[in-house]
Parts: structure tokens; sequence; C-alpha cells
């Protein structure tokens, strides 16, 4: 990738202003005669605004909302280095995000996951412009939004409240992404933004990290009487950037022999021993493009509308790993006869270099289409939509590559009685450190040893199609009951998965520990470059990022041929449909200053699934399947005395679905080897019953002017069929002889917190002037959680909900004046229960924070130059331990410790 593309996006603008077509042109006589209606939404068109403008639309939404409702609008490329809209979404009161580590989608750099008030993925509900999306994201319901642009999305909505007219298995709340439509402009635009950005990590380390993205859009009101409007938008994006991690081996030992499991060791306050150590290097190309268009129609009588969106998201993910493994190899004995010595000791044995390489290549598209229709008579308004979204996720090159040798053991010729381990230095929680000997570093530094011990090749898809009608009647009145409406709503999805490890495709090369036809290449030998640095120690074992064309070209020549038992791969075939209904009544009542909208939900769900049976006595395909209904009644209440001030109260009932691989998955039966009876069977639970809770909520908005001002809310969330969400668990039930092994239903669950969020700009209080033009934000969301579930049949814990930080917040500074705005914003997310574990200690993620920071100047009236950073302070993206301290890093598999770096941007924003 050439370093051209920091100025591909500037040479775009030039192209763009070309290619603007005519009827923007004359846009500007028309703007002259064009009334602008009082509800339109002036910031949306620019970028160039007034600091305050941008955010008081949105405001003003939240204003009207009967419920809790926070908005943030994107696409202010000037001063958000941000190029995702989940890490956009962060600004919201209460919006935590993640990424799935599994995949390496830490190491962009970039959130994934969106979540109201750290509730799991699965407590939410995703839409677009109100329709909801395909679950695309691996076996979960969450969506993954790093597909999404702010090049193409106006704004995203976090309703913490929904009343009865929205989807009731949200118990978190609906996020909702909302595109842009000519109505929310006030007059006819084009507008091109272009960016590029440097990512400082990678460029240190002599990586490829630049990156570039351009947007044009251009919205366009027409008809006799501008009843029509036209909005279109395409953007395309590729950047590179580079991460680094560090974590220990494998599972924590107990550093003095004992009968008690390791997770009660460190519950007692005991020592724990490292197990290994590695440390990981990766490498991403991020190519994020697709396009999007509004047509509405809009009168007296009916309105008419038509959407259609398509996104894409591609990164290429390289993972260059070297470790050093605590094990023997061939020719080479434990004097200690075990782990420990004679002493009691944890004493590791046997030194053995290890390097690895993985690639997460992930594909991921989406189109969508939605039609409606809504006609308004003598009081009554009648609205019907349809919508179809089909959505891909794909994973077509996930390969491996492992070397591994004769390990070092400290005697003459490394065989024989070992004398040496890897002992690691815990002293620094943020960097495993082993403690070698002279001639154990000369043996595991040099990537002449060892030698390739294996390529391996798997795959990873699954697509889904939604279509979704729904329909509503409704009518509007004056008096006490001013509004009444039901509706309904019917969804099927239908969903295609297909998956091989990689495992089994495994070549194996030869190598002294084992049997081969071809002799593996070294580390040196193969082509690349070691990097030149690494957090803040260089490991032992120099780290080195290999030619992807040559792995590429050994899964060609060895694992290509190989060929796959029809049994193998009819285990990672799923195929499944999804049914849901719903029937709803709304009501509005309106006594002087207070409204009261009561509502009740009808939701009918039907789920199958056709999945393969593992059986000696007969492996198969087989059925499953689940049909569940909720009633959700619901009341959300709203006084107003004045335009300052708004208070508001909520309680309502929802529910969750259960994940689709906890219902629905690859089941397998043991069978006793002379009798032929069943002993066991390892299954998902398709009798899983959804998560229910009762939320109650209330707030208080005040409302002090342009820029200024407060919301408190309270709330309390009562949960009941708690499903442990980070890691399915699974307990052994024995019916009639046969131990059923499966998730289960955990007990009770609650969560209670306070959010507040509040915008002051000093204005008229210093006379004006530029300190007026200076103000401070932010928002605190403070919350206590806890969860009972059941880790076996005897080991019933009760934690915090797993995903739920207790403390998230946003602080901000910002400017806006003389064609000048500037913004300081520091977002916080405290630490969270990430995995629950069994015998080991539970492994959280540690508290993170980023500092960023954007100026854009305003060059003429339809010119504006950015200049913006992420993460300016360089700290980390995502430390991992083992335990609720920071003692114990985590292994490798929970994602250790990782730093994506700093990232700089210079953006154009071109109206014409």
């Amino acid at each position: 990738m050439s370093k051209a593309r920091l100025l591909s996006g500037v040479v775009a603008i030039v192209t763009l202003g070309a290619a603007a077509p005519a009827w923007a042109q004359d846009s500007s006589a028309q703007d002259a005669t064009q009334a602008s209606p009082a509800d339109v939404d002036d910031s949306l068109t620019s970028d160039i605004v007034v600091n305050g403008k941008r955010e008081r639309t949105a405001l003003n939404d939240e204003r009207d909302a009967t419920g809790t409702v926070d908005i943030v609008t994107t696409g202010d490329i000037a001063i958000r280095s941000q190029t995702s809209v989940a890490d956009l979404a962060k600004q919201l009161p209460g919006i935590s995000v993640s990424r799935d580590q599994g995949r390496n989608q830490s190491a962009t750099g970039e959130a994934q996951f969106v979540s109201i008030r750290g509730f799991d993925t699965s407590y939410n509900a995703y839409t677009l412009d109100g329709m909801r999306l395909p679950q695309i994201a691996g076996s979960s319901r969450a969506i993954s939004l790093n597909l999404f642009s702010p090049f193409a999305v106006g704004g995203i909505a976090a309703d913490k409240t929904p009343g009865a007219a929205k989807d009731s298995d949200s118990i978190a709340g609906i996020i909702d992404l909302r595109t842009p439509t000519a109505f929310d402009f006030s007059g006819n635009f084009v507008r091109a933004r272009a960016l590029g950005q440097l990512a400082s990590l990678a460029r240190s380390r002599k990586q490829e990290g630049t990156g570039a993205a351009v947007g044009v859009d251009a919205a366009r009101r027409f008809g006799s009487d501008h009843q029509f409007g036209l909005y279109v938008a395409a953007y395309y994006e590729n950047r590179a950037n580079a991460a680094e991690s560090t974590a220990v081996q494998n599972d924590y030992k107990a550093t003095n022999k004992t009968t008690q499991t390791v997770r009660q060791v460190y519950e007692a306050g005991g020592s724990l021993s490292a197990d290994g150590v590695q440390w990981n290097f990766y490498n991403n190309e991020i190519k994020r493009y697709g396009a999007s268009g509004a047509l509405d129609f809009k009168s007296d009588a009916v309105d008419l509308f038509a959407r259609v969106n398509y996104a894409t998201y591609n990164n290429t993910n390289t993972m260059n790993q070297t470790g050093l493994r605590n094990e023997l190899t061939s020719g080479q004995t434990n004097p200690n006869g075990g782990a420990y010595n004679a002493a009691g000791v944890y004493t590791p044995l046997g030194i053995n270099p290890a390097s690895y390489f993985r690639t997460e290549d992930v594909e991921q598209e989406l189109f969508s289409a939605q039609i409606g229709a809504k006609a308004h008579w003598n009081g009554f308004t009648a609205s019907i939509e349809g919508a179809y979204a089909d959505g891909r996720f794909d994973q077509p090159n996930r390969i491996e590559a492992a070397f591994r040798g004769v390990a070092y053991n400290g005697a003459a010729g490394n065989t024989g009685a070992a004398t040496e381990g890897v002992v690691v230095d815990l002293s620094n929680v943020k960097s495993p450190r082993p403690v070698l000997s002279s001639g154990a570093t000369a043996y595991i530094s040099s990537l002449d040893r060892p030698t390739q011990l294996y390529v391996q090749q798997g795959y990873d898809y699954l697509s889904e199609t939604k279509k979704t009608v729904k329909a509503s009647l409704g009518w509007e009145g004056e008096g006490l009951l001013s509004s009444v409406s039901v509706g309904g709503l019917y969804e099927d999805s239908d969903r295609d998965g297909r998956s091989l490890a990689p495992d089994n495709t495994r070549y194996r090369f030869l190598t002294p520990l084992q049997a081969g036809t071809v002799q593996g290449p070294s580390i040196a030998q193969y082509g690349g470059a070691v990097i030149n640095g690494f957090l803040d120690y260089y490991p032992p074992r120099p780290i080195k990022v290999l030619s992807r064309s040559t792995l590429d070209e050994q899964v060609a020549t060895y694992v290509a041929p190989k060929v796959i038992s029809q049994e193998i791969l009819n285990q990672g075939l799923t195929k499944g449909t999804e049914d849901r209904k719903a029937l709803y009544a709304t009501a509005t009542l309106k006594s002087g200053l207070v409204e009261v909208m009561p509502g009740i939900r009808y939701e009918d769900n039907s789920f199958s699934a056709q999945y393969w049976l593992s059986d000696s006595d007969g492996a198969r395909f087989v059925n499953a399947g689940r049909d569940y209904d909720h009633v959700d009644p619901s009341l959300l209440v709203a006084w107003r005395p004045d335009n300052r001030f708004v208070v508001r109260g909520a309680v309502r009932s929802s529910y969750s679905r259960p994940s689709f691989d906890q219902i629905a998955g690859t089941t397998k039966i043991s069978r006793d080897a002379e009798s032929n009876a069943i002993v066991s069977i390892t299954q998902p639970n398709p009798d899983l019953k959804p998560v229910e809770a009762w939320s109650y909520d209330a707030g208080f908005d005040y409302y002090g002017g342009v820029g200024r001002y407060f919301q408190l809310a309270v709330y309390y969330k009562d949960l009941k069929n708690i499903v442990v969400p980070t890691g399915t668990r699974s307990i052994g039930e024995t019916i009639d002889g046969i131990v059923y092994i499966r998730p289960t239903n955990g007990r009770t669950g609650n969560a209670k917190g306070v959010e507040a969020s509040g915008r002051f700009t000093l204005g008229d209080l210093v006379g004006g002037g530029v300190l007026g033009n200076l103000g401070v934000g932010g928002n605190v969301t403070y919350q206590k959680t806890r969860a009972t579930y059941a880790i076996t049949n005897t080991d019933v814990r009760t934690t915090s909900l797993p995903q739920a930080p207790d403390l998230i917040y946003n602080a901000e500074i910002f400017y806006g004046g003389g064609g000048i705005r500037a913004n300081l914003w520091y977002n916080y997310t405290g630490r969270i229960l990430a995995t629950v574990q069994d015998s080991q200690p539970d492994i959280y993620v540690q508290p993170v924070g980023e500092l960023n920071f954007g100026v854009a100047y305003e060059v003429t009236p339809n010119l504006e130059v950015g200049i913006s950073g992420r993460n300016i302070l360089d700290q980390h993206t995502y430390w991992a331990t083992v335990g609720k301290g920071k003692t114990y890093i985590s292994n490798d598999r929970n994602g250790g410790y990782m730093k994506t770096g700093s990232v700089f941007q210079l953006s154009l924003t071109l109206k014409m």
C-alpha cells in the first residue's frame, strides 16, 4: 500500500467538485426562495457549524420524547478521528463498547459492539431506521457496528425506555442507527468529506500505518411544493494499523502444591505462578465502503418513503507470535516427577522457543431496503412498512502455522534430566518477563530454530436474511385521551452457517519431534522483517512479521489437496429459521402538563434449526425447535411544567432471547463401549427460557438555553432466568441414568444505577467574546449489578453481571467561535467481568480510557480544515486479568495486555 493514500482523500475532493451534478449548481437560487421548515436540522447540512448547534437538534428530540432517549449525531470528521459509528456512540451516556477478542478485533483499535449501560449485547435490540438488522456477528445476537460508517449514518439513538410500540426483547434498550433524508436539511447541497490518517504505533515499527477515506453526499428537495426529497451518500475508506500485546501462555498454577483449585487458592489470597509467556504483533488493513439513499414524499394526506443501504467491511488481519513454553520434549526428563519440586514449589522445566502465525480475515456485508407509507385523515393515521435485509459474515482464510522443536533444558545436548524452565517475573503487571540464564537466552533468541511444525486452514461463514412487515393504526384528538395506536409486526429470519476448524486440515512438516515428508522452514528462512521495538520491553526471542505470501503458497501446496470427510464438513453445518410476531396497543393521556402513555405488547417467537449429531450408533442431522411468547406491559410518564424542565418515569416489562449457540448446534452422544447404552449427551438447550426483566426508570431534565442543559436519571432492573452470556455455561444433569451436559438458566439478577449528563457554555456569564465560546460537558453512569447462576449442580455463584462496568464517563472541553471549533474529549469505562470460569479465577477487563482531541478552522463559508487525534496519551486498548486485581495478567486466549497506539488525522469538508 502506497503512502500516497494519505493524499488520496484530498485529491478526491477536487474530483468530486468537478463532477458535482447540475442539481447542486442551482441550489443557491432555490435556497433563496425556499422556506426552511421549523423542524429541519441545519446542523446536518455541513460540519461547519457554530459549536452547540449540532447538539441542539438532537437535544430537542431528547426533550420531546416521553421516554429516556439519548442521541448523538455523526459525520463530524473535522474534530472526530473515529471512522466507526461504534466508537462515536461512546459519547452517549451509559454506552460501553466491546470487541470479539477471539477474532483479534481488539487489534484494529476500533470498537465493534455497542451496549447500553454495559449490559450484554443480547439484552439490546439493534435497528436501522427502526427495522431490525440481521444478526451475523457469530452465534450471539449482537450486531457488529464496525460495518457502518459515519459518512452514511446521520445519528445514533439509544432508547433506554422503549414503549409498547417498539420491540420488547430489549432489556437494556434499543440502539437505532438513523440515516439522513432530504427533509433533515434546510436546503439542497452537495458535500464532500475527505481525510488522511497516520497510525503512530505502526509507523514506529516500520509497518504500514497510513489511511484515507472519502465520502460524498447530496440532498435535494423538488416538486411544486418541495414535497419530494432525495438524499444519497457514498463512501470509501482504506486504512492500516498495527497492535502489540503480551500475555502468559497457559492457565495459572498454584505456587505451592495443594489439593485446592487455583480459584480457591486465589480467593484465599494465595500465590499463583505463570506457565509460559508470549508476545504478539498484529497487522490490519481495513476497507469500509458503501452507499445509502432515501427517497421521500410528504403531503397533508400521505407520506411515502424508500430507503436503501449497502455496507461492506473487510479486515485483512495477521498475527505473529513468539513465546516461551514450559515443556519438555523427546529425550528430556523431569527429575521432580511433576510440576512441583520436593519442597512442593511450582518448578517449571523445559524452555521451548515457539513461534505462531494466524490470520483472522473478516468480510462483512449488509444490504437492506425499506419502503413505507403513512396516510392521514381526519385525525386518523394508518401506516405500513416493509423491509428486507441480507447480511453476511465470512472468514474464508483462517490460516495457522506453528513453529516448535527441541526444548532447552539446561543439560548438555538438551537431553536427560532438565534443570531449567521458564520462570516468569510478574512484578510489572502489564509486562510478564521470563527469568533466563545466559545459556537459555542464547538458545531461544536464535530464529534459526525451531522449524515449522504445521500449517492449516479453516473457515467460518454465516448469513441471515430478514424480512419484516409492520403496520399500525392510530387516532389523535384533544382532551384527556390524546391518542390511541394499535399495530403489529411479522418478522422472518433464515440463517445459514458453515465452519471448518483449522485443526481438521493440518499438514505436518518433518521435525525432530514428528515424522513427515517435507522439512519446514525456520523463522529465519521466511521472508519478512523483524520488528524494531515492542511495548516497553523487547522479548528475548525476536518477533518477525512473516511474509503472508509464503503462508498462502504453503496452504495451496499442502493444505488445499487434503480431502476432508463429509462427516467433518457436516459437523460445521447449521441452518435455522426464526419467526417473530407482535401485537401492541398504546394510548396517550394528557392532563394539563402531564403526559401518560400506557401500553401492552405481545410477542410470539418460533425457532427451528437443523444441525449435526455425532453418535457412534449413527451420526446424522437432527432438528430442534422452540416456541415461546411473552406479554410486556409498559407505562411511560412525562411532566413538563415549562420549556426548561421535564420529569420522566417509566415502568416496563421486557425479555431477552437466548443466543443461537445456546439453543441449537453440534450435539454429541457418548455410549458405553460394551453395552452401547447412552452415557451422556452434550448438547445446546432448545428449552432455555428467555431472560425476563422488569425495569423502573425516573429522570429529570433541565434546559437552560443554547449550550446549557443537565439530565439526571436513576434506574433499577430486576432480572430472572439469567444465562451467563460471556461463555455458555454447561452443567451435568442426570435424567434416567443419562448425564445431560447443556446450558441452563440461572436464577436472578438486578442492576441499579444513576446517570447524569450535561453541557455548559460560558456565554453571557463572561460577557461573550472568546471566553463566552468556551464550555464543558460530559456524562457519568454509576451502577451496581448482581447475577446469580449455576456453574455446576453444587456451585451456585453470585457476581456482577458479566460485561456491565460499575462506572462509565465522558468529560469534554469545547470551544466554538470565530471560525474555530475545538474539542478535547476523554472517555472512560470501568472494570468488567468478562468471562466466568470454573476452577480458575474469573477473567476481568481492567478500566480503559482514551483522550481525543480535534480542532477545525473555517477557511471559507464552504470549506473547513480539521486536525484531530485519537488516544493521544497512548493508553492501552485492552487489559485482561485473572481475578479482579491487576496482579495476574491473563493468558493469550483472553487477551492479555494490548496497545494499538495513537491515530492522527487531517480532514477537509467541502460544501458545494
